[in-house]
């Protein structure tokens, strides 16, 4: 009986540390799962307590999605929409041209004004000579001043009256046009038309002042003798008369022809 006893004393304790063993592990067992998800093991966001990471915003310039911009042009900035460059006013166009045109004139017009006045008082002392007004020597000691720079003037009006016939711009406006603009574009054309007769008569009357300035260059450098040079002078002379009256009459007119545009 004792040997029994002392047996199931043995036995006991041995089962107390069994069940005690059984019950720490269901523990356990049950714990795990109440901390665990259908997540992914390892997941932070599973597990009570502990935040999810900050997500990171992604940099502009390396993110695939990322589309490059563009600065707005003003109409952009204004509207909200591109626009097209509008159509230049055709007034102004035709003021711009006209001016233009007028310019190139007016700077014809001048250096013809220029020349042809040396070559009326280049013939005006020949005049005299002829008349007996002046003597040989006096005519010889005024001609000189009359020649002065006269060739270059002559080249000036000859590029002047090429860049002026080369030239596309006018002085015109449609027919049913109205507005000070365009009455100032008509008004000027009226003062072309003047000036183009005036050139017209400037590029007949300035061809025997053109020659004879050659011939007494010729004749300096010993390119004519004495005789031909006075024959050549004498005919030149004549031609001269036949031609710049036509010039005389118009110029005048020309000299205060105006055209005043709007700016």
């Amino acid at each position: 009986m004792k040997e029994q006893e002392r047996g199931r004393r043995g036995i006991l304790p041995v089962l107390i540390r069994v069940v005690a063993v059984a019950v720490l592990g269901a523990a356990v067992w049950f714990g795990k799962g109440l901390f665990t998800s259908a997540e992914p093991s390892g997941s932070p966001s599973a597990i009570p307590g502990v935040a999810a990471p900050l997500t990171t915003t992604p940099d502009p310039t390396t993110s695939a999605t990322s589309t490059p911009t563009s600065t707005p042009t003003p109409s952009e900035t204004a509207t909200g929409t591109a626009t097209e460059t509008p159509e230049p006013d055709p007034m102004v166009q035709a003021v711009a041209s006209c001016r233009a045109k007028w310019g190139l004139q007016s700077a014809a017009r001048a250096d013809a004004y220029r020349s042809l006045s040396q070559w009326d008082r280049h013939l005006k002392i020949m005049n005299d000579l002829q008349a007996g007004k002046l003597t040989l020597a006096q005519a010889k000691a005024a001609w000189p001043a009359t020649t002065e720079k006269a060739a270059d003037n002559i080249v000036a009006f000859r590029a002047a009256d090429k860049a002026l016939a080369a030239s596309k711009d006018a002085c015109a406006v449609e027919a049913g046009a109205t507005g000070a603009q365009a009455e100032a574009v008509r008004s000027c054309a009226a003062s072309m038309k003047t000036v183009d007769g005036v050139l017209a008569q400037a590029r007949v009357a300035v061809a025997p002042w053109e020659t004879h300035l050659k011939d007494q260059s010729h004749f300096k450098a010993g390119g004519m003798t004495p005789a031909a040079a006075e024959a050549a002078w004498r005919a030149l002379w004549q031609k001269g008369l036949a031609t710049l009256p036509g010039y005389l009459a118009v110029a005048p007119k020309g000299q205060s022809a105006a055209c005043t545009l709007p700016a």
